[in-house]
């Protein structure tokens, strides 16, 4: 069975050229569709196709690829003593990385909002894709664990 769709910019595919342009009215088949959606990733304002490496793991870009840094922090919490970072710009999200150890870090979206916490394990990173007033690094377990650095950094 055939689909008619109305041609729309998440149908702009920047790697494939259409000759001599693209129709303002597709007729695409049922398989053709369902292709589209699995091979291809929607942005903002056009499709892309998607690319796997050697291996075949699926080939993406960091959540802050394109967002400019706005603020560092560098956090040592330690047994009993967390460690915690308040922004003083806006900013679209934070990356917090771990050293060494595993770490419990907490984000406050608003000043005296609710605390959203995640455990992060050694040697990693993690993005927070909302605007964040603070973030607080624990050990684990919180009295008796290994202190550590963790770094902060927040983007706009």
């Amino acid at each position: 069975m055939a689909v008619r769709i109305k041609w729309s910019n998440l149908l702009n595919i920047a790697e494939l050229d259409f000759i001599p342009g693209p129709q303002h009215v597709l007729q695409l088949s049922d398989e053709i569709t369902q292709s589209i959606a699995w091979l291809t990733a929607a942005t903002g304002h056009d499709r892309r196709l998607l690319r796997c490496n050697e291996h075949g793991a699926l080939l993406t870009g960091n959540a802050w690829d394109n967002l400019a840094v706005v603020e560092n922090d560098e956090l040592y919490p330690a047994a009993g003593v967390p460690d915690s970072f308040t922004a003083t710009s806006e900013n679209k999200g934070v990356l917090v990385t771990s050293s060494t150890e595993i770490i419990k870090a907490g984000f406050v979206r608003v000043a005296g909002g609710a605390t959203e916490n995640i455990y992060l394990p050694p040697a990693y990173e993690y993005f927070y894709p909302h605007p964040t007033y603070s973030v607080t690094a624990t050990v684990v377990p919180a009295t008796g664990g290994t202190a550590s650095y963790v770094g902060i950094t927040t983007f706009s």
